[in-house]
């Protein structure tokens, strides 16, 4: 397509002039989000050829003036990065609707390098009325403060966490799910999957009770859900359903990961078909979910093992994605 061969142009008339031979792995990460982004496939509806030429000369240009200081390599990348969003900003401007600003947006913001999820969310509250030195006492007495307690109490947040980016509708919009029952549980189970998985060779001796208690928070919460979507007959059919999808979809992703394998659209085809019914044209939706669950993996391989098991953890749904979807200007999860 002539737009993507004019784009490459650019890229490699920046790399051998202003980048003196640095390579590609120094460009700005959003080139190489580009680089690798579905988005590409699009470009060609655009008719931004004549753009990126222009641009391709003022890169040109802006660097060649750049080489008469002494720092060569350096102001020359300077001006790369600067005119480099400048660039990838106009052409996505000029594109019509949302859905190929949704997936550079979301493409883009994927590539931030993973950090840990550790996120403080403090104790659970003391009813009012049980806030005394007598009240405590009998909270002791009660078990309130024993292990198996704490470890209760700490699912409870961390599938609140969970909940949390489930139920905002930040993921539907960025993923294109939309708005049923079916679009939040798929982001509910496929975050329980990630904490099951990410505990799953954990030294801890809580690790055991702790995962059959978030997972049990997940259960009851799906239960209440269906009922609440209105379903009165044939419950208890469903909820197999459901578990069974959770199971056989944990069970190909875990396969997946085995092989050790990093790319962020490894599981890119297992999304297509467990959350997206096999249809094509959400093929991209579905590489955007392979890409978060990989990096959020690798987040929370940065979190450690207490951090989780203290339920103190906040997901990057509200983080990234939020921010995403509203600089591409998707208002709901159907474009």
């Amino acid at each position: 397509v002539q737009p993507i061969e004019a784009y490459h142009a650019v890229l490699a008339r920046v790399s051998c002039g202003a980048l003196c031979g640095t390579g590609w792995a120094a460009m700005p990460r959003s080139v190489q989000a580009l680089r690798s982004c579905r988005v590409l496939q699009y470009l060609h509806t655009a008719g931004t050829s004549s753009l990126l030429q222009a641009t391709a000369a003022t890169v040109s240009n802006s660097c060649q003036a750049s080489t008469s200081d002494s720092g060569y390599e350096r102001d020359g990348y300077n001006s790369f990065f600067m005119l480099d969003r400048q660039l990838h900003r106009r052409i996505f401007s000029s594109l019509t609707g949302t859905r190929t600003s949704r997936l550079y947006e979301v493409t883009e913001a994927l590539t931030t390098p993973p950090i840990s999820l550790q996120f403080n969310r403090g104790d659970v509250p003391i009813p009012e009325d049980l806030n005394n030195p007598l009240g405590r006492a009998m909270l002791r007495l009660m078990g309130f403060e024993s292990k198996a307690s704490k470890l209760l109490h700490a699912a409870q947040r961390l599938y609140e966490a969970v909940t949390e980016d489930a139920d905002t509708g930040v993921m539907q919009r960025a993923f294109q799910t939309g708005t049923m029952f079916w679009a939040t549980y798929i982001f509910l189970s496929l975050h329980v999957w990630m904490i099951i998985h990410r505990l799953r060779n954990s030294p801890s001796p809580d690790v055991r009770v702790f995962r059959q208690r978030f997972y049990n928070q997940f259960q009851a919460d799906v239960e209440n859900r269906v009922y609440s979507a209105g379903v009165q007959v044939g419950v208890s059919k469903w909820l197999k359903k459901l578990e069974t999808h959770f199971y056989e979809t944990g069970f190909e992703l875990d396969d997946a990961l085995k092989r050790g394998s990093t790319d962020p659209l490894l599981l890119t085809d297992i999304f297509l078909r467990r959350f997206y019914g096999g249809e094509e044209k959400h093929r991209a939706d579905a590489e955007l979910v392979s890409r978060y669950t990989m990096r959020e993996l690798q987040c929370l391989a940065l979190t450690d093992d207490a951090t989780i098991l203290g339920g103190h953890v906040r997901f990057s749904s509200s983080t990234l994605l939020g921010p995403a979807v509203q600089r591409a200007g998707v208002a709901s999860p159907a474009e």
